[in-house]
């Protein structure tokens, strides 16, 4: 599934309503009622990958009703605000980072009365169940200090940030990892939480070291050290992440630049930067060597990329 994201502002205030519920309620399944009587406002993206489905929201004032549905889905809630959560008078009060698994076996009503942002996730039932060593710590609040509810919680949100369609063969992979962090935040069996570790942890970090070297590529800092410092792990522990995959940290970020490059090469936006400027631009601090590593990648030298976009 692709990216769905809409916001009512861009919807005249007499169908926001109908939207939200005909977009939004197809994910958490619940009633919506906006409190206030200001217009509503409220701007939703929403991702399936591989049976887990994804919604990030920011609203005005809400409330939400949840019929009892004891069905084979699991909603995980991270709150961006303060609100109470109702289950037939036994009230769970949520303040801006907690993780909640919203209770489907009796009606709900939670009601937000400020400005907030949450992040829901839907996973089979199924799958976490049998994986975790207490049904009991499905009722239990988290916290986004907890590693591995920070983990689920930024790997849920890249995979929201990325707009590129994601193929089905690696849609079930990041499925799979959703569903590893789920399991280890809830307190995972022995066995279950040695796979979990090993795989959705790892591929969680994976992701996240690699959205920060593609947002600080052109820091001077950049570094093994400090992207180890930055997440709190080890620099050993990042090569591995690297070798796991065949690859290493400097080939990685090496790779990335050029390909950073190759595309401000084809930007008309750039046609007036020198090639020396744009590698500077891109992390390159030796020329010479930006251009012999370039050739390699692309088959082609960058004034040859240039006058490619000229000539067309």
């Amino acid at each position: 599934m692709s990216i769905v994201q809409f916001s009512t502002r861009d919807t005249a205030e007499n169908l926001r309503r109908e939207l939200v519920e005909a977009v939004y309620n197809g994910h958490v399944r619940t009633g919506i009622d906006f409190l206030g009587d200001g217009p509503v406002d409220i701007d939703v993206t929403l991702r399936g990958v591989g049976g887990v489905h994804i919604a990030h929201a920011n609203t005005t004032p809400v409330t939400l009703v949840t019929p009892s549905d004891e069905e084979d889905l699991l909603y995980l809630s991270v709150a961006g605000g303060n609100g109470v959560h109702d289950a037939k008078g036994e009230n769970l009060f949520i303040r801006p980072g907690d993780v909640n698994v919203m209770r489907r076996d009796r009606k709900t009503v939670t009601t937000v009365a400020e400005r907030s942002s949450c992040l829901s996730i839907a996973i089979p039932r199924r799958l976490v169940v049998d994986r975790i060593a207490s049904s009991d710590n499905l009722l239990k609040t988290w916290s986004l200090r907890d590693p591995a509810a920070h983990l689920l919680n930024s790997y849920a949100v890249s995979l929201l940030d990325s707009h590129a369609d994601i193929p089905a063969p690696d849609q079930a992979v990041f499925a799979a990892h959703l569903v590893d962090l789920t399991v280890l935040m809830l307190g995972a069996k022995r066995d279950s939480g040695q796979h979990a570790r090993r795989n959705g942890v790892r591929a969680a970090r994976r992701h996240a070291i690699k959205a920060d070297i593609a947002a600080h590529l052109c820091d001077p800092r950049l570094s093994l050290e400090w992207l180890a410092r930055r997440h709190g792990i080890s620099v050993p522990y990042v090569r591995a992440l690297f070798y796991e995959e065949g690859t290493s940290f400097t080939d990685h970020v090496t790779a990335e630049r050029l390909d950073h490059a190759h595309g401000l090469l084809l930007d008309p936006r750039f046609r007036h930067h020198t090639i020396a400027a744009i590698a500077l631009m891109v992390g390159f601090g030796d020329i010479s060597w930006f251009n012999q590593v370039f050739r390699r990648r692309f088959q082609a030298t960058p004034s040859d990329i240039r006058q490619g976009l000229a000539l067309n």
